[in-house]
């Protein structure tokens, strides 16, 4: 029993991606010098690995569809990753769905060659069962031959899986070295916040019908994020990654730019970080469930209340509600990115939005001084 596999592949060029005084620029070396660099000192962890924040339990529904006003809700999380892409980031897209290609060939092929060794494994087995059987003897030898084939096949084929990803390097000035570390560390705290929500939509409430003093009502979900790499980039540090469109992808904050990866289907985005739209704000929020720990309280309502804020007597065991002090935090890009996240804390969502504003001024100011240079060369050649 043989298998019939690719033992041997192309390995994938290396991408280079350079920021700076320059902007952003991408080098894709089709005909590398050297061998494939496998990063065996990546300590990066799979998309799964994201961490959750918070308890799964303190979800809550949203209120009584009565309350709510028609029209204006807004949806986070929609859009076409395949749609996700700058341009000038377009060879890059084309090179990651080739590795995709590529991997998803070798997993099959490792998948058969699992099924073969079970296979081989069970021949042997029942070889070794009937001993006393001369005639065993040459299945049982036969066996022994496959299995060791098939091992040898799956470590090789796994070798191959991992030669797919394509290695990324980044060059970056000191101009947009500080902001990207401002981004590193701001996203450290967002991610340490002692809760973090994906908010999926928000609408408008009547106030009046509903006896609240809140005007917006959002509907959420607890949210992971963390330091991981996609199965594609193999880099030297692990990139910001947030789970995004409902957990049906993950962004990754590269330097530079945003990979959108899908978690089923194999599409992409890669948007320029000059084309991404970070706000953050400070919104206070009526809390029912139980209260991070490190989130300020600013105040209390009534469960039900009057215009005035003023308890609502006229319900029966009418509690009061904190009002606390929230970070928003939405994204938008190409292709209808669109995602809204929520934090226990609000200073983050601020440094973070922050320092994404001071790279864009670092590379927009180079991406400015290029194309002076450019017109200043087609004068100088007339």
């Amino acid at each position: 029993m043989s298998g019939r596999f690719r033992i041997n592949v192309t390995r994938l060029p290396p991408v280079r991606i350079s920021l700076g005084r320059r902007g952003l620029t991408t080098t894709i070396d089709w005909n590398p010098s050297g061998a494939y660099r496998s990063p065996t000192e990546n300590q990066s962890t799979s998309a799964g690995d994201l961490r959750t924040i918070g308890d799964p339990r303190l979800a809550g529904p949203l209120p009584t569809d009565r309350f709510l006003i028609p029209g204006t809700r807004t949806e986070f999380g929609d859009g076409d990753v395949s749609q996700m892409t700058s341009v000038g980031l377009e060879s890059f897209k084309a090179l990651l769905l080739a590795a995709s290609l590529r991997q998803r060939e070798i997993k099959e092929d490792i998948s058969k060659a699992k099924s073969q060794l079970l296979w081989a494994r069970t021949l042997q087995a029942l070889g070794w069962a009937s001993l006393v059987s001369a005639a065993i003897k040459p299945i049982r030898k036969s066996a022994e031959r496959a299995v060791s084939a098939r091992r040898n096949e799956i470590t090789t084929l796994k070798a191959n899986l991992e030669a797919t990803r394509i290695s990324v390097d980044f060059d970056m000035d000191s101009e947009a070295a500080l902001p990207h570390a401002r981004m590193q560390d701001s996203f450290g705290l967002i991610a340490g916040c002692h809760r973090t929500w994906s908010v999926k939509s928000t609408q408008r409430i009547d106030s009046v019908k509903a006896r609240t003093l809140a005007g917006t009502v959002v509907n959420r979900k607890l949210g992971s994020l963390g330091w991981s790499a996609d199965r594609l980039v193999a880099t030297r540090d692990p990139p910001l990654a947030l789970g995004v469109q409902d957990g049906r992808a993950v962004a990754y904050f590269y330097p530079g730019f945003v990979l959108v990866a899908a978690k089923s289907g194999g599409e992409f985005g890669l948007i320029d970080i000059l084309e991404l739209d970070v706000r953050a704000r400070t919104s206070y929020f009526n809390e029912t469930e139980s209260v991070p720990r490190d989130t300020v309280i600013v105040g209390h309502t009534w469960a039900k209340c009057n215009k005035d804020g003023s308890r609502d007597r006229r319900f029966a065991n009418n509690s009061q509600i904190p009002v606390v002090e929230y970070g928003d935090l939405t994204l938008k890009g190409p292709g209808g990115f669109n995602e809204s996240l929520m934090t226990s804390s609000a200073r983050p969502c601020h440094d973070f939005a922050s320092a994404v504003s001071e790279m864009q001024r670092v590379l927009s100011c180079g991406k400015a001084a290029r194309k002076v240079a450019g017109r200043q060369s087609m004068t100088d050649g007339r």
